[in-house]
């Protein structure tokens, strides 16, 4: 199929259009992480009071990200052809939904459906709202648009996990997993309120000329976002997940532990606003090569780090590196989805970054089980570096539309 070439994203007179538009993606969209951390802590506790082995648990968390790698390409497609709006609106209507249904699984079958369901309430409302952002960014602003509402997926998330053990020990399970819920249903009056209809707000709505999966997997630049979204998930999916094993080995204290991962995610988030205006003046590739090499050198030494201080400086050097390939990789993908529809390339990076954190915890695992915790993160890192070579073979000569950037 030709990809038809769409014409710019019209431009608003009135800049406060496109500025509140913003603001309610934002928030909408830091709500839904924030529900989103909140089970973190609590879902392995769940698991286990209704039986789980340590396979289902397993299973279990990895149904989330099942669900989305497999339905994220037909969602994007859908989301390009029927509007952004009422898709983000089902999503958080569905997102209540699971939030309270958590509390109705009384099996770990019902939690690993519970979990399929949330995974596909998510991919209506995180990629949609990325897409639509994408849409309604002013020409030379797409970085600081993205870097702005990537700031506030990444700061729900970190949010999260510390008001889920919160909630969890002070009031309950319940009281957690209902905030979930009620957190949705905000995000779904806000949206339902302030977000402009597709026809006014901005969105890109075309019923042809959206990019098929040998599109993308055929186009150069496309190609790298899929594998950088990938070799990114492998690297960050082992730290995240094995770095509280490999610190109770060394007797360090789960406070020492939540701090390392908080301090991770917290200057992702901080670095991204910054980082995508920087990118609105000069060639986005750049912060994405550098900071996947960067991150791939900050994992590799953690298991010889030998104490908290130097865990928190190796910690501080794969945030910041980390939160710097996401702008410009959203960037390049704002870019490129003018031309192939927002929402279809989003979606399909969305899907590899989701099957990235599926390998990742498995291979792992299994690699903890035969020779221990270092090759672990010798795989992270090794996963991530073969990436950043990929990736910056695959951008050689990338250079983003004339009338965008400087660079």
């Amino acid at each position: 199929m030709g990809l038809g070439f769409l014409t710019a994203p019209r431009e608003f007179s009135d800049m406060k259009n496109t500025a509140a538009t913003l603001l309610t993606l934002s928030v909408s969209v830091c709500s839904v992480m924030v529900g989103l951390g909140i089970v973190w802590p609590l879902l392995p506790v769940l698991a286990v009071q209704y039986g789980a082995g340590g396979l289902i648990v397993g299973l279990i968390i990895a149904s989330y990200n099942i669900s989305r790698t497999a339905l994220s390409p037909f969602v994007g497609r859908f989301s390009d052809r029927f509007g952004r709006k009422n898709f983000i609106l089902l999503g958080l209507v569905a997102y209540s939904a699971v939030s309270f249904a958590y509390l109705s699984a009384h099996s770990s079958g019902a939690l690993i459906a519970v979990r399929l369901a949330h995974g596909f309430a998510s991919l209506l409302v995180v990629p949609i709202a990325m897409a639509l952002t994408g849409d309604i960014a002013p020409r030379g602003k797409l970085g600081s648009y993205m870097g702005t509402l990537n700031m506030a997926a990444m700061a729900g998330l970190g949010l999260g996990p510390f008001m889920g053990g919160i909630l969890f020990e002070h009031a309950g399970m319940t009281a957690a997993f209902s905030s979930m819920g009620a957190l949705s249903l905000f995000a779904c009056v806000l949206v339902a309120a302030f977000l402009p209809p597709d026809r006014e707000s901005g969105a890109v709505v075309r019923r042809e000329g959206t990019a098929t999966l040998k599109d993308i997997f055929t186009n150069r630049t496309a190609l790298a976002l899929v594998f950088m979204r990938f070799f990114t998930a492998t690297g960050q999916g082992a730290v995240y997940t094995f770095l509280p094993i490999y610190a109770m080995r060394a007797d360090m204290p789960s406070s020492q532990v939540g701090v390392l991962l908080s301090v991770n995610i917290f200057l992702m988030a901080v670095v991204q606003r910054p980082v995508g205006r920087w990118t609105d003046r000069h060639n986005p590739k750049y912060p994405v090569m550098a900071g996947m090499f960067v991150a791939a050198l900050s994992i590799f030494p953690m298991p010889f780090a030998g104490g908290f201080i130097p865990l928190l400086g190796l910690n501080l050097v794969m945030g910041l590196a980390s939160g710097a390939v996401y702008p410009g990789s959203l960037v390049v993908s704002g870019h490129l989805g003018r031309v192939m529809g927002m929402a279809s390339l989003m979606s399909v990076t969305d899907a590899a970054w989701t099957f990235g954190l599926i390998v990742s915890p498995i291979l792992s695992g299994l690699i903890l089980d035969v020779w221990g915790i270092v090759p672990v993160f010798a795989l992270g890192a090794g996963l991530l570096f073969l990436g950043s070579v990929l990736v910056t073979a695959l951008l050689r000569g990338y250079r983003p539309p004339a009338e965008e950037n400087a660079g």
